[in-house]
């Protein structure tokens, strides 16, 4: 079995692995990435047709790093958030006044991969292995080996970041609290017929939370993603009937705010769950974004969350490195939990409450809402610190 040595082993190479890789590179650590796909040429290697949404804060940390750039021309920009809760008349207008700056920003995954991918192949210390699946880890002194089918690869620390089911986390046992919301989420990218005007919309209803955000319009038509939250036979359902009944159903809920329904370019359904480590660290080990925790898409911040994992992570890197201390040290990772764990049980929380208050329909609830929005509509103090925390600087 051969035998490969680094600094950083990262296993998983989706968005988080990928920003973690090129962030920690700047630093000029020796960094292997792991896949367990195998790469083929001329063809996408990933197929999800999502979109992500991008925080103002986190677009400074890719700014930081030098990602930016080549990002922002293939992002649509969120200038304003509509928060509808049942009723039209029932809503909240959230917009920044700051014109440097905007509520968020959206790209869809393939082009941000694509992007991310093509500037780490350009940094010489870091390597990619593809058909590489995590088998196990085992300890050597100050060194941690990650055993793959075909390989052992000796490292300072290993970061997980192979999302939900991380192969990482089970080896290692760490133990997770877990939420199964019964219900999956519909995914859709769509043309219509109105402008969005860089304006996301969250309608509130019953059976879930429906979001819209703006995307960059093609070949003239306007376009805009949605994240559907329902009953998963229903969602399923839809998507198996014939096109107009979904388009049908879709106008009688959007329709309002961004026309009629032109063409649906790409749809998907995810199962909806949440969950968070009791803890994000191992001995040599680091667990960064869904490895760590994931959310309901509630609040639309799941990876913005994955991305201030990275951010700490790469502010106590750039600190070691400093005063020459080899990275992966006991104190290095627990500095990183106490970092990182309440800003994530602290959005676990809040999203798991936001979404079965919304969902109640009582009549106690919904008059609270009714009085909740307006209160809240009325008062510029409050609406900031909510626009401060959905842009990523609370």
């Amino acid at each position: 079995m051969k035998e490969f040595k680094c600094d950083i082993l990262i296993v998983g190479s989706g968005l988080t692995g990928l920003v973690s890789a090129y962030a920690l590179s700047l630093l000029g650590y020796k960094i292997i990435i792991t896949e367990q796909k195998k790469a083929k040429k001329n063809e996408k290697f990933l197929v999800d047709t999502r979109t992500t949404a991008i925080a103002e804060g986190s677009k400074v940390f890719l700014e930081q790093i030098g990602l930016w750039n080549k990002i922002s021309k293939f992002t649509e920009k969120i200038k304003n958030i509509e928060v509808i809760d049942r009723s039209k008349t029932n809503k909240i207008n959230f917009f920044n006044n700051n014109k440097n700056k905007n509520l968020g920003y959206v790209v869809k995954n393939l082009k941000l991969e694509k992007i991310i991918r093509s500037c780490l192949i350009k940094r010489k210390n870091v390597i990619f292995f593809y058909d590489s699946r995590f088998l196990s880890a085992e300890y050597n002194v100050d060194k941690i080996i990650g055993v793959f089918k075909n390989k052992k690869i000796i490292s300072s620390i290993l970061l997980a970041t192979d999302g939900k089911n991380s192969a990482v986390r089970k080896n290692f046992n760490t133990l997770t609290f877990n939420k199964n919301y019964r219900e999956s989420a519909l995914v859709l990218n769509f043309f219509h017929t109105k402008k969005h005007n860089n304006t996301a919309y969250e309608f509130f209803y019953k059976s879930g939370p429906l979001a819209i955000l703006p995307m960059q319009s093609e070949n003239l038509n306007f376009q805009s993603s949605i994240i559907w939250s329902n009953d998963k036979k229903y969602l399923s359902s839809l998507v198996l009937q014939n096109e107009k009944l979904l388009n049908d159903i879709l106008e009688e809920n959007i329709g309002s705010v961004v026309g009629k329904i032109k063409k649906i370019n790409s749809k998907q359904i995810f199962t909806l769950s949440s969950h968070i480590n009791d803890k994000f660290y191992e001995k040599r080990v680091l667990y960064i974004g869904d490895s760590a925790h994931s959310i309901h898409p509630i609040a639309g911040q799941g990876w913005n969350l994955g991305l201030r994992d990275i951010k700490k992570l790469y502010n106590l890197a750039k600190e070691v490195k400093k005063i020459g201390i080899t990275i992966g040290s006991k104190k290095f990772c627990k500095d990183y939990n106490e970092n990182c764990y309440y800003d994530a049980f602290r959005l676990y929380q809040i999203t798991d409450k936001l979404n079965l208050f919304f969902k109640s329909n009582s009549f106690i609830s919904n008059n609270f809402r009714s009085l909740g929005f307006d209160f809240i509509e009325k008062n510029n103090f409050i609406k900031k610190q909510i626009t401060n925390f959905a842009m990523g600087f609370n």
